[in-house]
């Protein structure tokens, strides 16, 4: 008797040891999916979108154009539709490096209220009138042969930076781009809104591309 129950005292300090070990796991997995996450998916979705639709507007633009066409200049200080596609391709290129080694950095959550309202000053760049000079890195520089190589350069990297944002298990709202203190509210951007920015940027540049196409000068 005394044997038996022994065994069956046993027996219950070992369920007792498993129901307290599958409690703390299920703790330690509810404790993992409740930490906060500022990123949405709504604001996920929003990136996507923007890439996408950005990218079907460029190709529709510049749908059916061909070499002596890609390569008209209004004039000599202006660049030709050829040109705009170069840059946007090589700043499509450095935008994906970017986002795919700063989504390890360390999470800043002490940063993401001096960046509140951001998003919209990014958005608002497609549209600003003021121009800038581009930097040297991002220059067109004549790097293809034809307007299937430019298109393709584009495309390859826009398409990596929308695979790249539709997987990523990073929280775009905590992680950074940092630029100089004298670049104002640019010096200081997570994720989500540095690539709002370039999302404006391609706008900015169809837009361009759209002037171009209007001039009078234009070859038909």
């Amino acid at each position: 008797m005394a044997r038996l129950f022994r065994g069956k005292t046993k027996l219950t300090m070992k369920q007792i040891f498993l129901s307290l070990s599958v409690f703390c796991l299920a703790y330690l997995n509810c404790a993992a999916q409740s930490k906060a996450q500022i990123w949405s998916q709504l604001n996920r979705q929003t990136l996507i979108d923007g890439l996408k639709n950005s990218q079907t507007a460029l190709l529709k633009e510049t749908e059916g154009l061909n070499e002596l066409q890609i390569h008209f200049k209004p004039d000599s200080s202006q660049w030709s539709i050829a040109e705009v596609i170069e840059h946007l391709g090589v700043y499509e290129e450095l935008l994906y490096w970017d986002l795919s080694n700063n989504q390890y950095t360390e999470e800043r959550p002490d940063l993401v209220e001096k960046v509140i309202g951001i998003d919209s000053a990014m958005i608002e760049y497609a549209t600003d009138p003021n121009k800038g000079q581009a930097p040297f890195v991002v220059q067109p520089l004549g790097r293809f042969q034809n307007k299937e190589q430019l298109i393709n350069y584009f495309k390859r990297y826009r398409n990596e930076v929308i695979k790249l944002i539709q997987e990523t298990k990073t929280d775009f709202r905590l992680h950074f781009i940092f630029r100089p203190p004298d670049w104002g509210i640019w010096h200081l951007r997570d994720l989500h809104q540095y690539t709002l920015l370039w999302i404006a940027h391609t706008e900015r540049h169809l837009n361009q591309i759209k002037r171009i196409r209007s001039n009078q000068n234009f070859i038909k």
